[in-house]
């Protein structure tokens, strides 16, 4: 009987190179899971962590930061329109590192510019208005997995993306008093959960297939998403990428493998998304490119193990479409946040806002000015952008 990594026995020796599959469900926010099948199955079989945060609350500069384990600072890729300045030589990706320790990488993206194309052997990019993506992912795994050489997959689920376009953000102004305001709360939070709806059926028929496969048996398999959704609470943001507030940056993940993982573990710590990329080159001892930028982000399997019990601090940089104070090419709104304190920066009205989230949670009572002790390192930090 081999033992796995956390002191069990395992009937089935550690694999020496497990297939990694990663789910990215966009737009789902981490305080809308509870009472959904689908997350209490996976939190029974998986490691999770409600306490990630993403780099940036929208996709493209969100997946550049997961996908490096950097932030947009370091990348090139801090705004809407940047994904062509990603520092290619220097920054190397989840699936360049993946391809030097044996991997064949495939990738599907909902654009051709959401995440980085270097490494992937293939990259397809669907159209989330016409194709059935369950059935798509389900027959492109299938197609992996007759091949023998180890895998990495990338699979986008962008309904949710699809129907927030086409039915907030086309529908409504910045100030529509037709979707802000406490009386459009309920409207707006039903026809979010419809959305939802969409998720769970797909993230549902895809564990099954991933299970009647047995790629649950020999894959690490992350469910995780890139970034959040605002349901009318700030004037201004009627979805997402415009501001830096919880309701957006607040994300989560799943990762589940049957001998190298615990199931049924939370770990409540403040993570990064730019973790996950480090944690799956640990968990399948691959190390990193050298003569690369070092990722920022630091594999978590010291918290699973209990090794590591500390809070991450986080940074998050965003650049809106919209909004009242739009800026596509250029990264205008910053944060940064801890378990008790966040700033937030915006470079272009030169406003600030610091919550005490631990009396605050749903940063009502800007602070600013009143804790220059608290302000002051965390506006230093916004400064020097983490670089």
């Amino acid at each position: 009987m081999a033992l796995g990594w956390f002191g069990k026995k395992k009937a089935e020796p550690i694999p020496a190179k497990p297939n990694v599959i990663m789910v990215l469900i966009d737009m789902v926010r981490a305080d809308r899971r509870d009472g959904r099948h689908i997350f209490s199955e996976l939190a029974k079989r998986s490691v999770s962590f409600p306490q990630m945060f993403t780099h940036a609350p929208y996709t493209i500069a969100s997946v550049h930061a997961f996908m490096s384990g950097m932030y947009g600072s370091l990348t090139g890729v801090d705004a809407y329109m940047n994904a062509p300045k990603y520092d290619k030589e220097n920054c190397k990706t989840l699936a360049q590192h993946m391809s030097e320790g044996g991997y064949r990488c495939v990738a599907d993206f909902m654009n051709e510019k959401i995440g980085p194309h270097q490494g992937f052997d293939e990259v397809r990019v669907h159209d989330e208005f016409k194709d059935d993506l369950l059935s798509r992912h389900k027959a492109m795994i299938n197609e992996v997995r007759s091949n023998p050489s180890p895998h990495f997959m990338y699979l986008h689920f962008s309904y949710v993306h699809r129907e927030i376009v086409t039915n907030v953000i086309k529908v409504f102004k910045d100030d529509d008093p037709r979707y802000f305001g406490e009386e459009n709360r309920g409207m707006n939070e039903t026809r979010y959960s419809s959305y939802l709806d969409l998720a769970e059926e797909y993230m549902t028929g895809l564990l099954a297939h991933l299970d009647a496969t047995g790629a649950t048996k020999d894959s690490i398999v992350i469910f995780m998403t890139d970034h959040g959704c605002g349901v009318g609470e700030r004037i201004g943001e009627k979805a997402y990428g415009i501001y830096a507030y919880d309701y957006t940056i607040n994300t989560w993940a799943y990762f589940m493998h049957p001998t190298l993982l615990p199931q049924g573990k939370e770990f409540p710590v403040m993570v990064r998304t730019i973790d996950i990329a480090p944690t799956i080159l640990d968990i399948c001892r691959i190390d990193p490119i050298e003569g690369a930028k070092e990722m920022q982000g630091r594999s978590l399997l010291p918290v699973i193990r209990g090794e590591d019990g500390s809070d991450r601090e986080v940074y998050v940089e965003t650049a809106g479409l919209d909004g009242p104070t739009p800026s596509p090419t250029e990264a205008n709104v910053f944060c940064v946040r801890n378990r008790t304190w966040k700033l937030i920066y915006n470079s272009t009205s030169k406003s600030r806002e610091l919550y005490d989230l631990a009396r605050d949670p749903n940063e009502t009572n800007n602070l600013s000015g009143t804790r220059p002790d608290i302000e002051e390192p965390l506006f230093e930090k916004i400064l020097r952008r983490y670089l």
